[in-house]
């Protein structure tokens, strides 16, 4: 690809991130502990999910919305707990899970199970998205994120 458009649309976004937000995302503005920001990720993207769900479509976003949302409740609750994320990949915070005292080794396996043979196949294989899938990886997203909130006893949670 060489197109011109391309290559100037690509500058802008590289420079757009290159500078400080003028609108900063609502509840996320002045956080500055990560594990913080990490639970109000979490919010963010459940709360998208939950606005596209009910609304009937774009599963594919939900679904992967939904994975990420678990991934942030997580790194929360692990970071709260004093352990570092940083560089971590997206299944080593399973791992984290188990040593944080979050869940089983059984939960973590399954839910890494669950992401390798899921979300990669909805996000960049065959799968397509289904209502039932996006619908039933929303409510775990909800649930997982609901207690982590619970066992954490956080004030910082936007969810309503």
């Amino acid at each position: 690809m060489t197109s011109t458009d391309l290559e100037a649309a690509l500058a802008d976004a590289e420079d757009a991130f290159q500078r400080k937000p003028e609108q900063p995302e609502v509840g996320l503005e002045y956080v500055t502990d990560p594990a913080v920001l990490q639970l109000r990720k979490a919010c963010r993207l459940l709360d998208a999910a939950s606005f596209l769900l009910a609304r009937n479509g774009h599963y594919t976003v939900i679904i992967e919305s939904s994975f990420v949302a678990i991934e942030r409740s997580i790194q929360f609750y692990v970071e709260e707990k004093g352990y570092d994320v940083a560089g971590q990949r997206h299944t080593e915070v399973y791992d984290l899970g188990v040593r944080a005292g979050l869940f089983s080794r059984g939960v973590a396996d399954r839910l890494e199970a669950l992401w390798i043979e899921n979300r990669s196949e909805s996000y960049y294989r065959t799968g397509v998205a289904g209502e039932y899938r996006a619908r039933t990886l929303h409510d775990l997203a909800v649930q997982l994120h609901d207690e982590t909130v619970q066992l954490t006893r956080t004030q910082d949670c936007l969810c309503e």
